[in-house]
């Protein structure tokens, strides 16, 4: 070959700013054998696909998770402690209700956690039907409290100081942060239940105070059904409106509350339901209040008028707790009954009573 054929005839500039420019030779003699080694290999064209296919898949999951990984954290951070309340028999307390209203509070702080007290970029802070339960669980066990401060007097008719203070710092507020005062309402029940241990403390026993509580629980579900009938009666957003949420689960708190404390009480006097009609009438009632309780669709719709589409949980919301309010009565008429029994049959009989 002469050196004529390898001066080069014509070149291309691919880029402007390459300095070197590709050059073409005439009459290069390339042995075929190395153009064939020159071929990609099929095992490395397979490699780099499937190295491409991982690159996009991991872009793509990097950017589903930024993209949902938010709003399920809002999912997740959905959870409602709704279940029975079981006090240990290896450290009993010395009132029934303390210990339970103590698990209540216990639960929601070491379970899902306060969502009132959350940060702004926090999950819980996004959600409606969490911080309304934790608030209906809070207004219940207050009400509660104070009236068991009320009846559990001294001997000079003053009212229980610890439950008096645990029943105002129960008390929702926005003004605060709930942590601190929920550790220093559980400290006080505790104060409470030692000094009843002790002998230092009253406890509210006997007819009156069973009728006293089961009035609390009417009322609650009275009000309830106040607060849901608006819900029910109007389709303000689809499939629901943020106060049909809160409406349904502070009634939800409220009947959850209810039922734990009345078989809390039911447990420790056991002895105040004796006759069959008033035994039925307690059975119904707690039937009821769990019931209501355990009322819990996937997602609450609220749908005024026909109905034609979704359900309309806020009014089947309040059935519940009418058909619970209607129980609960029916449970004060029984035992008022029951306890005048006695008497009638001694009048019937002419034997003094």
């Amino acid at each position: 070959m002469s050196a004529a054929n390898k001066l080069p005839v014509a070149y291309e500039e691919v880029d402007p700013y390459q300095r070197d420019p590709v050059i073409t030779l005439i009459g290069s003699d390339i042995p075929p054998a190395y153009l064939d080694d020159a071929e990609p290999s099929p095992l490395m064209e397979s490699a780099s696909r499937l190295w491409q296919r991982m690159i996009r898949t991991t872009k793509f999951a990097i950017v589903a998770a930024l993209v949902g990984g938010y709003p399920a954290a809002i999912v997740w951070s959905h959870n409602i402690q709704d279940q029975a309340i079981t006090l240990p028999s290896l450290a009993p307390w010395a009132s029934t209700e303390a210990g339970t209203a103590l698990t209540m509070i216990g639960r929601e702080l070491t379970g899902p956690g306060w969502a009132a007290d959350r940060p702004a970029w926090h999950p819980q802070a996004r959600l409606t039907a969490l911080p309304a339960w934790q608030e209906g669980v809070t207004s219940a066990l207050s009400d509660y409290t104070l009236l068991m401060a009320q009846m559990a007097t001294d001997a000079d008719g003053n009212v229980d100081a610890d439950l008096t203070a645990a029943g105002r710092l129960l008390v929702p507020t926005r003004e605060s942060e709930a942590i601190p005062r929920l550790n220093a309402a559980a400290e006080a029940l505790q104060r409470y239940d030692g000094r009843l241990l002790r002998g230092l403390a009253s406890s509210p026993m006997g007819d009156d105070s069973l009728q006293a509580r089961l009035e609390l629980f009417a009322v609650w579900a009275g009000e309830a059904q106040t607060r849901l009938a608006v819900s029910a009666n109007s389709a303000e957003a689809w499939p629901a409106a943020r106060g049909d949420i809160e409406a349904i689960y502070l009634a939800r708190a409220h009947a959850h509350v209810a039922g734990q404390l009345l078989s809390a009480t039911l447990a420790t006097e056991s002895n105040l339901v004796t006759g069959r009609d008033a035994a039925e009438a307690r059975d119904r009632t707690q039937a009821a209040w769990a019931r209501a309780a355990k009322f819990n669709p996937v997602f609450i719709s609220s749908q005024a008028g026909t109905g034609r589409i979704l359900s309309d949980h806020p009014a089947t919301m309040a059935f519940y707790m009418a058909e619970a309010e209607a129980a609960t009565r029916s449970f004060q008429a029984k035992l008022v009954a029951q306890n005048e029994t006695p008497i009638a049959v001694a009048a019937s009989s002419g034997t003094a009573p």
